[in-house]
């Protein structure tokens, strides 16, 4: 079983990951974060990051306040790896591949 990870790492985690997520949630952080239970804190950090806030773990880590190791169990939670951001469950999104 996968230790919890919350919602905000598990967007970290797969826009680490899926580049065609990350560009979408850096056009839009509103549309893309709708299901997900995030703080106004949480919110206010995804508008504001940007492509190179993904340059390391470690400067991601920096930015968005979680630690190296959530984000990390992030990337692998199943959850984060098998859902593109503004999917639902056994919907294919246009436009987004593995």
């Amino acid at each position: 079983m996968s230790e919890r990870v919350s919602d905000f790492a598990l967007m970290i985690g797969h826009v680490w990951r899926c580049t065609s997520c990350r560009d979408a949630l850096l056009r839009d952080p509103a549309a893309l974060s709708v299901g997900f239970k995030l703080n106004d804190t949480q919110r206010d950090c995804i508008t504001s990051l940007g492509d190179d806030d993904f340059s390391t773990i470690a400067h991601l880590a920096e930015v968005t306040g979680l630690t190296a190791r959530e984000i990390d169990a992030a990337i692998d939670h199943p959850r984060a790896r098998l859902r593109h951001l503004g999917s639902v469950k056994g919907e294919i999104r246009p436009g987004l591949t593995w």
